[in-house]
């Protein structure tokens, strides 16, 4: 194709943009509607990196509403097989929907040249929005519904967020009542990048746990408060950064914990009275001292499988388990020595004797023990009141040993009962 030829066509294609341009143009011109001529006002050399104030000093008070949809506490663990490694995260997730609204002195217009248009929508990226984030958040896990979103600006530069979100943060259990757990799960939000003296984050709602409209199947709301409070500004000393923190009480589900942790104690403990109530001859004794000491073995072996490894403090129910443990293994040990006295047939050591005479002769004794078990040695004792003959002695011919087993019987029983009575009042976890 010669040069000649080449023109025409250069020349036909500049006709044909040209003539799109125009028309373009006078589309644009004619069809151009009030709202948008009323975002072109507003927006036109708008910045949304300045914080829209008139004089820098002017603080911007942003106010801040949160509304909870439904929460999850994550307790789930993670085992490292290679390393025998148990990692449990203890998450506190909160869905819910935010709200800002805050003044913008750079987006007011007279509703009278705009055709009384009073409110137009801005995507959030267009303006200036205050970058209110969680402050402890577990990095990577809170995430937001929407990247772009849409921002309210009503005539008087009122501008109007929302959003729907799901926050993620680390909340540490309190285990001294576990299985009966209580949390504090704390959620901060304030600015990332302004101090206290250019944004001032407040808050104007009364919530309460009635707030969250969908229940959870493990964990009772129980109280839902918010406080605030001022923290050191992280990129200027001199500064403070104002937030506001919301408290999620929770407490767990007490139904399947009583029938699964609580009951087994109450159980264990009738069983250890029971071993030290049975006469030590009797084989039955012997089976349930031997059983009673298998299953407190057990149930330990559940409950540290099943209790939290990590947060504040040593569940008390711990120790009941581990004191309990121990009055079985007495009550086991005692059993056996009690059943070898029973078989021996010299006479007992005149001290071990003469205490055993002293404490059957006083008004406990007589009223605790021998009245109970042997009718005529009560007679016995009334008569020789004032002597000074040995009981147990005087009585050899029929058992050396019986009345200081007998002795040993209710006194490691009484001990007992003491003791579940102090570790029930300490240490027995309730609701």
């Amino acid at each position: 194709m010669g040069r000649m030829g080449f023109f025409p066509i250069l020349l036909f294609i500049l006709d044909i943009m040209c003539t799109d341009v125009i028309a373009d143009s006078s589309c644009s011109a004619e069809t151009k509607s009030t709202m948008v001529k009323l975002k072109r006002h507003l927006l036109c050399e708008y910045d949304p990196d300045v914080r829209p104030v008139q004089n820098n000093n002017n603080i911007t008070r942003v106010i801040f509403w949160l509304k909870p949809f439904f929460f999850e506490y994550d307790a789930s663990r993670l085992q490292i097989s290679q390393k025998y490694v148990i990692i449990e995260s203890q998450t506190f997730l909160l869905h819910t929907w935010i709200s800002m609204s805050w003044n913008d002195s750079h987006l007011m217009w007279d509703p009278a040249e705009f055709d009384d248009i009073k409110w137009v929508p801005v995507t959030d990226y267009q303006i200036w929005v205050p970058d209110v984030l969680i402050h402890n958040e577990r990095i990577g896990e809170s995430t937001s519904s929407h990247d772009i979103l849409n921002c309210w600006v009503s005539r008087s530069g009122e501008v109007r967020w929302f959003t729907a979100a799901k926050y993620a943060t680390k909340c540490t259990s309190d285990n001294t009542w576990w299985p009966y757990q209580t949390l504090n799960c704390t959620i901060q939000f304030g600015s990332w990048s302004h101090s206290g003296d250019e944004i001032e984050l407040v808050t104007n709602q009364n919530v309460s746990q009635a707030s969250i409209d969908s229940k959870n199947v493990e964990w009772d709301l129980v109280e839902l408060y918010i406080t605030r409070w001022e923290n050191r500004y992280k990129y200027n000393s001199g500064s403070t950064v104002k937030m506001l923190s919301y408290h999620f009480i929770l407490k767990s589900h007490s139904g399947i914990i009583r029938i699964a942790y609580i009951s087994p104690t109450i159980v264990l403990m009738v069983m250890t009275l029971m071993t030290l109530w049975l006469e030590p001859k009797s084989f039955e004794r012997m089976v349930i001292a031997n059983l009673n000491f298998i299953c407190h073995l057990l149930c330990i072996q559940d409950v540290h499988w099943e209790m939290p490894k990590s947060g504040i403090n040593t569940p008390k129910i711990l120790f009941f388990y581990e004191s309990s443990l121990g009055i079985a293994t007495f009550a086991l040990i005692l059993t056996s020595i009690l059943r070898h006295l029973q078989e021996l047939t010299t006479e007992p050591p005149m001290w071990i004797s003469a205490g055993t005479t002293s404490i059957l002769r006083s008004r406990f004794g007589r009223i605790l023990l021998v009245s109970i078990l042997d009718p005529a040695a009560t007679a016995k004792i009334e008569v020789d009141v004032d002597d000074n003959t040995d009981l147990v002695q005087s009585n050899s011919k029929t058992s050396p040993w019986k009345y200081i087993i007998v002795l040993i019987g209710w006194l490691a029983f009484l001990s007992a009962l003491i003791a579940y009575i102090v570790l029930l009042s300490t240490c027995f976890p309730t609701n």
